[in-house]
């Protein structure tokens, strides 16, 4: 049961990915076309990213009292009709909103299902399956410059957008069909309703907690950097490397595929494996790979060289890759049973609102008017912040989970100091 549940919900959110980064892995023919500037371009990926992390917090709190699964399918289909549809758009608002649309689609999706996942699996297992299910992220991610590479040179941008929502809408059906936890007599149950009268009482509740705090933030800078790198990658290997659409693609596709690949695979084992010996285990994983990788991202960056920065990109994207399934274990972990949902729609929230919201308009006001060099370099300081954020969790984790265990279960946060509600 539990293979089944993590084949059918990474799959999707690898078509989640898919969706995505279409619209970077295709950008420079979707500018030309519409005679887009820089900073609209990049408004492309902040309003799809304004509107998934302020939905996010509806279905967090929906999915907390009423369940999950039929709200990830209605998700999943709203999101793949949208992206369809943009093969239709014949203007800039339109496509602005069929972008919406797929982030109203993913937020449902992106904030229950890590949620649901852990109502299945017991603590220690976490981090490896959660690793599992944020493989979508390389591979929806390099599949979207493979894509768009292909269909883009050689049919144009409107039909890669037209092939790619059309999975989702036969995905969706078995997301439907997934087992109730409730139901189950082999995994746990639904989480008990929680005290909260609102999502604003939860999310104060939840920012108390000192650990999930700093792993919220440096979530943040790190989507900054990443979010910000995806999004402007193709087109800077384009002009500051001088590679064609295409070659960018690919090689953004391989390295993706094969480094990011296997980054989430060894930081969710390894995240798994060290729990044994320590809590701050999954930290320790993700912290540390961002400081052997900055110095790497550096070299992709500021390097003419390919004979350097080729293989210092595969070496950081390996190393950036270490941390979904890590971190997102630590957030449902510390938040509690009752609360995983909501915990998981609050750090899409912080995380895109000081991440790649942001960071992808910065990246394009920046290159409009200083070089586009100048703005992907931005994403330097953000890898900064992110590793001194998660490190500085370390000494919190085991006490935030101390509070919200129970043999055999995690309870909801404040259950050894009183209620918290607002």
């Amino acid at each position: 049961m539990e293979t089944r549940i993590l084949l059918i919900l990474t799959s999707l959110n690898l078509l989640d990915y898919l969706d995505r980064y279409l619209v970077a892995a295709l950008g420079s023919l979707i500018k030309a076309e519409m005679e887009l500037s820089g900073k609209a371009f990049g408004f492309l990926n902040t309003a799809f990213l304004l509107v998934y992390f302020l939905t996010s917090p509806v279905f967090g709190y929906l999915g907390d009292r009423y369940g999950r699964r039929l709200l990830m399918a209605g998700g999943a289909v709203l999101w793949s009709l949208a992206t369809s549809l943009t093969f239709w758009v014949a203007s800039y608002p339109a496509l602005l909103l069929t972008r919406g649309l797929v982030g109203v689609g993913e937020a449902s999706f992106g904030t229950l299902a890590p949620a649901y996942l852990a109502d299945v699996l017991p603590l220690p297992r976490r981090s490896r399956s959660l690793g599992f299910l944020y493989l979508a992220i390389p591979l929806g991610a390099a599949l979207a410059y493979l894509v768009g590479g292909f269909i883009g040179k050689h049919f144009g941008w409107r039909p890669a957008f037209l092939l790619a929502g059309i999975p989702g809408l036969l995905l969706a059906n078995a997301l439907r069909h997934l087992p109730s936890p409730s139901g189950d007599p082999d995994i746990a149950p639904e989480p008990p309703p929680q005290p909260y009268r609102s999502p604003l009482a939860a999310a104060r509740a939840l920012w108390r907690i000192p650990t999930l705090r700093l792993v919220t933030l440096g979530y943040g800078m790190l989507t900054f950097a990443l979010g910000g790198l995806a999004f402007w990658m193709p087109q800077y290997l384009e002009k500051a490397k001088g590679l064609s659409l295409a070659q960018a693609n690919y090689l953004l596709f391989s390295a993706i595929a094969l480094a990011g690949t296997l980054g989430t695979l060894a930081g969710g084992i390894l995240g798994s494996r060290l729990h044994r010996l320590t809590p701050s285990a999954p930290l320790w994983v993700s912290g540390l790979g961002l400081i052997l990788a900055w110095p790497l991202a550096a070299l992709v960056i500021l390097s003419p060289r390919p004979a350097v920065y080729l293989p210092a990109l595969v070496a950081a994207i390996f190393l950036l890759f270490l941390h979904p399934g890590v971190l997102t274990a630590v957030i449902v972990s510390v938040a509690g049973a009752g609360l995983r949902a909501q915990a998981v729609a609050l750090n899409i929230i912080i995380i895109h609102l000081v991440g790649d919201a942001p960071s992808t308009f910065l990246i394009g006001w920046t290159a409009d008017h200083f070089g586009l060099t100048r703005g992907v370099a931005l994403t330097l300081v953000a890898l900064a912040l992110a590793a001194a954020l998660i490190l500085g969790a370390i000494p919190h984790l085991r006490r935030d989970l101390e509070r919200v265990q129970a043999p055999g279960q995690l309870q909801r946060p404040g259950a050894l100091r009183g209620p918290l509600s607002g």
